[in-house]
């Protein structure tokens, strides 16, 4: 009965925090385009931005991109309001689109599975520790979906969310790491995974000049790096499902728009980092049980 509970209790506040990371994607958007001229001159950027861009209301509510019309507190509740006001605006009825709506229920499963996976709770006991860590990867989602939707819409990452995203990878690495004894081994575990990850994609995006790894990429390698168990087949292993769903990115693209993709042509490489994060640490358990029966 408790375990149903903390499931739905948890899985509503995934769908709260991607609520609030998608909103934070459009603000970032617009601020981006009032500081940028190169992207204030696109027209199809103010057209869907113009009423938030260099916006400086006293308190920052959330509005229809289309209209402005001022969101209630009914109109944000996570999943049900969507559905209820069938993906429009309840001033213009203009579409809202499908950003939301997926981003919230993604929240509300991902909770909910990290939930049954790291579970702290058992009976009357709370594994401190454990509850510490998962509390830190719940927080540690808003950051990772801003970067991802953002990414996947405009190829770009943020650096100021970045950051942010690595200051709390690292705070969740030394949760997991505090009361261990190997100090050492760990620490050269974590050497040997940044060489072989983010710093290779420092150098080749160094290289480049950005053409074959985005500025970015490297960052948000360093930190997803730091969620990854100490170990560096698991950053090894990082790498390969990136490129492999970068690869599915390029099929899905090339068949959705109906024709090749040219060579040289930028591929949002974010995302697929992120998914691959996010399936190892899900199925991390599982990916231990395999190398101790190999080993």
């Amino acid at each position: 009965m408790f375990t149903i509970f903390y499931l739905i209790f948890f899985g509503i506040l995934g769908a709260i925090f991607a609520s609030f990371a998608v909103a934070q994607v459009w603000r970032l958007r617009a601020s981006q385009i009032a500081n940028d001229k190169e992207e204030l001159s696109r027209k199809s950027n103010i057209k869907i931005l113009k009423n938030i861009i260099n916006k400086k209301d006293k308190v920052d509510r959330s509005r229809c991109l289309h209209c402005g019309y001022y969101l209630r507190w009914f109109d944000l509740v996570p999943i049900l309001s969507w559905i209820i006001l069938r993906g429009k605006c309840r001033k213009c009825h203009k579409k809202i689109g499908y950003t939301e709506i997926v981003a919230e229920i993604f929240g509300f499963v991902i909770f909910s599975v990290l939930f049954i996976i790291f579970n702290p709770i058992h009976g009357s006991h709370i594994d401190i520790s454990l509850l510490s860590r998962i509390i830190c990867l719940y927080i540690i989602f808003i950051p990772l979906l801003i970067l991802f939707i953002y990414d996947l819409k405009w190829s770009l990452l943020p650096t100021k969310i970045l950051w942010i995203f690595n200051i709390l990878a690292f705070i969740y690495w030394c949760l997991g790491t505090y009361n261990q004894q190997d100090i050492l081994n760990i620490i050269s575990n974590l050497t040997i995974a940044i060489i072989f990850f983010p710093i290779t994609y420092l150098i080749l995006s160094l290289i480049s000049k950005g053409k074959w790894v985005g500025d970015g990429d490297w960052i948000l390698a360093l930190g997803l790096v730091l969620l990854m168990p100490n170990l560096p087949i698991f950053t090894i292993l990082l790498l390969l499902l990136s490129n492999i769903i970068g690869l599915l990115f390029i099929v899905i693209l090339s068949l959705i728009n109906r024709k090749k993709i040219k060579r040289g042509a930028q591929i949002p490489f974010g995302p697929a980092m992120i998914l691959a994060a996010l399936i190892i640490i899900l199925l991390q358990g599982y990916i231990f049980q395999i190398l101790v029966s190999v080993y």
